[in-house]
């Protein structure tokens, strides 16, 4: 006799479940990769778009009253926000570099509000006292100097207050490392701690060669982004 085979309902069960199984670990995946991408475009941080002009110089004259002097000479620098968007300082890391009479590079690095002290040999910027390293110079806005008797100024590089705009300038504390009619020549200029820890040497020093004609390589990063605002060659005055 012969036997009739009877089909199982449930025979094609299994691979349809598989199947459905592999569907929703791809959708699954496709997803997390997604947010994943997502999040990593909606993180990205937008440069600021400026322009900016730096201006070195290895000797300026900041004490001359002729007739009555010859004042003092010091090294100073200075970056004006020509035009384009606000800069909140404490988003900037300023880079620079600079090749001494060895053929060493040396690189300063300036990020957030860093105090200097001044010389006890000035009346007006004494060892006691601190300046930022930059500062922006708008009395309109802060009042006038820079100079306090503790760390933390709102005009200093670095400070959350300190949002430079078109038409302002930042500048080292070169105006506050002397006194009145010191007499100093160009040949012997004063030290300015602001320059020297923006280069990470003493630029004072004459055989460092940081004299007119010498090029120092600036960089202006903005920090959230890694990207550069300014990033070019100074020749020194």
């Amino acid at each position: 006799m012969r036997k009739e085979m009877k089909s199982r309902p449930d025979a094609a069960v299994s691979p349809v479940v598989g199947v459905m199984l592999m569907l929703v670990v791809v959708i699954i995946i496709a997803a997390v990769v997604s947010a994943f991408a997502g999040g990593l475009s909606t993180s990205e941080r937008k440069a600021p778009v400026a322009v900016l002009d730096i201006d070195i110089a290895s000797v300026s004259n900041a004490g001359e009253m002729p007739p009555w002097g010859d004042g003092y000479y010091v090294p100073t620098m200075t970056i004006r926000h020509v035009s384009g968007d606000p800069l909140p300082t404490r988003d900037l890391k300023i880079i620079t570099y600079f090749r001494n009479s060895s053929g060493a590079v040396n690189v300063g690095n300036l990020q957030g509000e860093v105090a200097v002290s001044g010389n006890d040999a000035w009346n007006y910027f004494t060892k006691s006292q601190y300046s930022g390293v930059f500062f922006i110079n708008d009395p309109k806005r802060f009042g006038t100097g820079a100079i306090q008797n503790s760390p933390g100024r709102e005009n200093w590089f670095g400070n959350a207050s300190a949002i430079l705009q078109p038409g302002d300038i930042l500048t080292t504390p070169a105006q506050f490392c002397g006194n009145y009619n010191d007499n100093h020549l160009a040949s012997s200029p004063h030290v300015n701690p602001g320059m020297n820890y923006l280069f990470g040497f003493n630029v004072s020093d004459p055989k460092n060669r940081f004299q007119p004609g010498a090029i120092a390589e600036i960089k202006v990063v903005h920090i959230p982004s890694g990207k550069s605002i300014y990033d070019g060659e100074v020749a020194l005055a």
